[in-house]
């Protein structure tokens, strides 16, 4: 079987995987991918024989082909394919749209109604001619990480799918899952700060839910908050928007700006978030004066109006900058993402008015001079990602390296230290837009997250 045909393959599923983990799954953009995918896949098991492919040794195997550059071309496909812990994915004769489409969405995550367990979810979407193989799990933390972010987003979907069809939620589901998160973070303190930066257009809410429980957890740490406190305000993080979920989706959705009537429902949404919590059993009522209180300002204008002169609980402060930093660095329906210093000038900008001003210092400390998932141009000209801050200097943090001096797209992506005397040449001359060099940080950080 020729190697192009099979790169061709390989090129077409990527691309259908990229459009799902881009934009709503009914988005015609998966259409032509995923036909050509599936045309391609039909026609080589014409031979009457399966075509597996696998990840082994870093490489990319498909059909016995090895495709090397796992780095860059194929990232997000291996990084995907690794996440979901699957070692490899056997196409056999007989296979359809419906079930590439199947594989598709359980290699992208986030299907409410999937189960966390690969063979259920293989056969909730009916996938009868393919197999899989799951990898054997490493106990690395950043194996952990992805693991338990998955589950986070699988456990807010519940959550709100739940909530949609008239029934509250369960209390100690949400609980558990943060005290997971909260160990994760008292263990290691940046291990999910890269997962709070791989964003989906499509499950904004629950992306956003999870971001920010992270982002709150990890500021309470730097808080030196106690095991209870920290764990009130992870919670209070994650159901912070759960309110939403009973304003129409017509308005949370809506792609221009609101008008005065639509406002006013949407600044309901604290006020029905405490309600929900006042009717889940066992609720820490310190989490539900977070979600309540994380859209009145420091200044106390904001909303819920009537709590002005209320004693606002010191961490709905804190919850609100998190809250800001990921709805800025994403991309919503009214709402291009921003980068991750933009973001950061826009919160100092609202110091002593919007946000508490020493919860912004040390917000802005957490994240380090260059925050996680910023894109920056070194002073030998090379480009990289910031993949992890640097305790010894935050001025100099740990990267992927993505673009030569030359411009060219590197291979290998190392990791470099720029602390290390030697990396020297290698300062930051400035932070640039990662779209318009045409780089994939999300990927980045991915492959970061899985070396």
């Amino acid at each position: 079987m020729s190697r192009k045909r099979i790169a061709e393959a390989l090129t077409h599923l990527q691309g259908a995987l990229k459009v799902l983990t881009l934009y709503p799954e009914g988005h015609p953009g998966i259409q032509a991918p995923l036909q050509d995918f599936t045309g391609d896949i039909s026609s080589l098991l014409e031979a009457g024989r399966p075509f597996v492919l696998e990840i082994t040794d870093d490489v990319l195997v498909f059909d016995d082909l090895p495709f090397y550059d796992t780095d860059t071309v194929w990232h997000l496909l291996v990084a995907t394919i690794r996440a979901r812990g699957i070692e490899s994915i056997s196409f056999q004769p007989g296979i359809e749209a419906d079930e590439v489409l199947g594989i598709l969405k359980i290699l992208k995550g986030g299907d409410p109604a999937d189960s966390t367990d690969l063979a259920a979810q293989w056969k909730d979407h009916e996938i009868v001619h393919a197999s899989f193989r799951e990898a054997n799990p490493d106990g690395e933390i950043r194996t952990q990480a992805y693991r338990i972010y998955e589950e986070s987003l699988h456990t807010v979907q519940k959550a709100m799918t739940e909530l949609a069809a008239g029934r509250i939620p369960s209390t100690r589901m949400v609980t558990d899952l943060v005290v997971k998160l909260r160990t994760l973070i008292l263990e290691d303190a940046d291990a999910l700060m890269g997962m709070a930066m791989l964003k989906s257009y499509e499950d904004y809410a629950y992306n956003h839910a999870v971001n920010v429980s992270i982002y709150c957890l990890r500021l309470g740490r730097e808080l030196d908050l106690g095991p209870a406190e920290l764990r009130a305000f992870g919670l209070g993080g994650l159901l912070h928007d759960l309110g939403k979920v009973r304003t129409n989706e017509s308005i949370t959705r809506k792609p221009g700006r609101l008008d005065d009537g639509e406002l006013r429902l949407i600044k309901l949404h604290p006020e029905l978030g405490a309600e929900i919590l006042d009717s889940m059993q066992g609720m820490d009522p310190m989490a539900r004066s977070l979600v309540l209180q994380h859209h009145v300002r420091f200044d106390r204008t904001g909303y819920p109006e009537s709590l002005a002169d209320s004693e606002i609980h010191p961490l709905a402060d804190g919850l609100a900058i998190a809250d800001s930093y990921d709805a800025i660095t994403s991309t919503r329906p009214h709402q291009r993402s921003r980068h991750p210093a933009a973001a950061v000038r826009m919160i100092q900008e609202g110091s002593s008015t919007a946000y508490r001003p020493e919860f912004v210092e040390r917000f802005i400390q957490m994240l380090g001079a260059y925050p996680i998932g910023e894109t920056v141009r070194l002073a030998n000209s090379e480009i990289g990602v910031v993949v992890s801050k640097n305790p010894r200097d935050a001025t100099s943090p740990e990267l992927r390296l993505v673009m030569g001096p030359d411009g060219s797209l590197l291979r290998e992506c190392p990791r470099v230290d720029l602390a290390e005397p030697s990396e020297a040449k290698r300062k930051i001359v400035t932070a640039l837009d990662p779209l318009s060099k045409g780089i994939d940080v999300a990927a980045v950080l991915e492959l970061d997250a899985r070396a």
